[in-house]
């Protein structure tokens, strides 16, 4: 009797599946290769008992498995959600450059409940709106002063580094560069010097990260009701409630300091007077802002703050991290770099003029965003189909683009899994090489990121012999590339 209750409920599956799914999106799928989608759980299975550390690995198999023929697309279901995976620059670009792509997956949601709907994760007019906004932040006048803030935070970094190199041993560089960053980048988004007493927001933004890291890989945790029942759920509560409540404080004293002084008006800047007035903060634009002639609550201002301090920290702390332990490998690249600083600036300081002469570092700092790029996997989410040609793009499906694979992709680069900086003097191919996104969703604060790493990396290098550490370290997905310990040696000169 047992028998017919168990074909009656495989029955069930099967019915419920088949309501459920999206047969014209299923239909158009199956162009693209992939594994064998199951009822109800799609290919949940692929998942199972994967690691942090093991995702790049997987990764690239099953982009090697998949999307090496024929639309250059590969797929898998979590559960009815297509998740189609692309690594091939020449759709990249046709993806990127396309308007109706402009939305982010659904897997961004997971952010939401932390961060709001910022710039990173809106769509639509309100992303236009918070993009026209912004932007005037990172005029190269308002970067200019942003300058001094790294300088001042690159020379406590570079005090820590010494204290903790007193014993001659290599140093585990990542903890000791991301706080330095985060600070960096809390001061100016906020216009605020962090202190010891604040270390519970530094590290609630740094937890977030973990959290929806570990929810990104257990796909059976994108349901809400499952995740809600989690402890996961209620580490990323308690960061949320400390990040909000830190940053709504800092929102109402600023608001109060501005409301003294007269306003400043950021949309018409002037090379000649930006020097005259007092240095700005991302939230002191926003408090100065409007949209439809209404200025922008303290929730749209938070979720702003937030969002651009958490996405800003760890990619610039991973670039960093990741340039020196390049460096440290390769004494023919670090000779090259030292004569470079020599030939630059000789015996003076760095200046924020003199960061666009460094055309070697460049070169470094591509190379190591090549093979270990801050944002791996970035996302879009198409609500209506596109047809490219050789194939019909479904709709409500999340196009993940694998950046990590195509930067590594033989077809484009020679030898793609070596440190060869000056492949990037030769002409690469548009949309190859987008470590910092591309089309109307690039990252706003590429530029703003690139003056910090410089800035960093080029007084380590002159303060500092930099060797490489004695345990090779050991990468892992955290929504960025991460690497728990980073040994680098470190001898003062």
């Amino acid at each position: 009797m047992w028998f017919i209750y168990v074909a009656l409920f495989i029955l069930f599956i099967f019915i419920l599946d088949d309501f459920l799914l999206d047969k014209r999106q299923f239909k158009l799928a199956e162009v693209f290769n992939g594994p064998k989608r199951l009822p109800l759980i799609g290919n949940v299975n692929i998942f199972l008992n994967l690691k942090p550390k093991d995702y790049y690995d997987f990764v690239k198999d099953f982009m090697e498995k998949y999307a090496r023929t024929g639309t250059r697309m590969a797929r898998y279901w979590a559960g009815n959600q297509l998740e189609l995976m692309v690594d091939d620059y020449k759709l990249l670009e046709k993806i990127m450059s396309n308007p109706k792509f402009i939305s982010k997956s659904s897997q961004y949601g997971f952010l939401h409940g932390v961060l709001g709907e910022g710039l990173l994760f809106s769509t639509d007019q309100k992303w236009f709106n918070r993009r026209r906004i912004i932007t005037p932040t990172f005029h190269f006048k308002i970067l200019e002063q942003f300058f001094e803030v790294f300088r001042k935070h690159n020379e406590l970094l570079m005090e820590e580094i010494k204290e903790k190199s007193k014993n001659g041993k290599p140093i585990n560089i990542f903890p000791i560069v991301t706080s330095s960053v985060l600070n960096a980048l809390c001061e100016t988004a906020m216009g605020y010097e962090m202190k010891p007493q604040d270390s519970d927001y530094l590290n609630a933004v740094r937890e977030v990260g973990h959290i929806v890291a570990t929810r990104f890989l257990s796909p059976w945790l994108r349901i809400e009701f499952i995740y809600n029942m989690t402890e996961g759920k209620r580490k990323q509560d308690k960061c949320a409630k400390i990040m909000h409540e830190f940053t709504t404080k800092l929102i109402e004293e600023r608001r109060k300091l501005l409301s003294k002084s007269e306003k400043q008006n950021l949309s018409n800047l002037d090379d000649d007077d930006i020097g005259l007035k007092k240095k700005m903060c991302l939230l002191d634009v926003l408090l100065q802002s409007t949209v439809d002639n209404k200025p922008l609550s303290n929730a749209d201002i938070q979720e702003e703050v937030d969002t651009f301090t958490f996405a800003g920290h760890d990619t610039t702390t991973n670039c960093i991290c990741f340039t020196l332990y390049l460096i440290s490998k390769h004494p023919e690249v670090k000779e090259k770099l030292l004569k470079e600083i020599e030939e630059v600036i000789g015996d003076g300081e760095v200046t924020f003029k003199s960061l666009n002469e460094f055309k070697y570092l460049e070169l470094v700092i591509k190379e190591s965003l090549r093979l270990y790029p801050p944002a791996p996997v970035i996302s879009r989410r198409l609500y209506e189909e596109v047809d490219f040609g050789d194939f019909v793009a479904p709709a409500n499906a999340n196009y993940n683009l694998c950046l990590y694979t195509l930067f590594r992709n033989s077809e484009v680069f020679e030898k793609p899994n070596e440190f060869i900086p000056e492949r990037f003097l030769k002409n690469i191919p548009p949309f190859a090489f987008v470590p910092f996104s591309a089309g109307q969703r690039n990252c706003i604060g590429q530029k703003f990121a690139l003056i910090n790493i410089k800035n960093n990396l080029i007084n380590i290098l002159r303060n500092f012999e930099v060797n490489p550490g004695n345990v090779e370290p050991t990468f892992e997905i955290n929504l960025t590339i991460k690497c728990d310990s980073m040994l680098v040696g470190f001898k003062p000169k």
